[in-house]
């Protein structure tokens, strides 16, 4: 009887040496905001060319953001009411933030990204909107 528990205990161990080295591989990939603002809307394919803001030095003066499959936010500041919007409810000049994976971004730094396209994960409009 012994014995059979000392096997499933060195199974367990191996089991988990084995699950701790595949965790280990993962990279730290953290999720970055980025202020931007929208110097072109794009309705036929759904995309925004976006530039740093004033206080930003990140995205540079044009990067093609995608948007036809990303959740866009809206909060107005006055209600903290945080509502979906649509891409028809982006405007240029718009004040955006960009949540950008930091491999994603790594990856349009290091100029892998030919098309100069911005793969982000969400997009919140800044711009404060008058009530409806």
């Amino acid at each position: 009887m012994l014995h059979r528990n000392k096997r499933g205990i060195a199974l367990c161990l191996l089991t988990l040496v084995l699950f701790l080295s595949g965790c280990g591989t993962l990279k730290n990939d953290t999720l970055l905001n980025v202020n931007a603002v929208i110097t072109e809307v794009d309705t036929g394919k759904q995309t925004i060319t976006v530039k740093d803001d004033a206080d930003e030095n990140t995205l540079g003066e044009g990067c093609l953001v995608d948007c036809s499959s990303i959740p866009m936010l809206y909060c107005d500041f006055a209600t903290q009411k945080v509502t979906r919007i649509t891409f028809e409810d982006l405007q240029v000049d718009d004040k955006v933030i960009v949540s950008i994976r930091s491999s994603e971004m790594e990856s349009f730094r290091s100029g892998g990204n030919e098309e100069n396209t911005l793969k982000v994960e969400q997009l919140q409009l800044y711009t404060q909107r008058p009530a409806e």
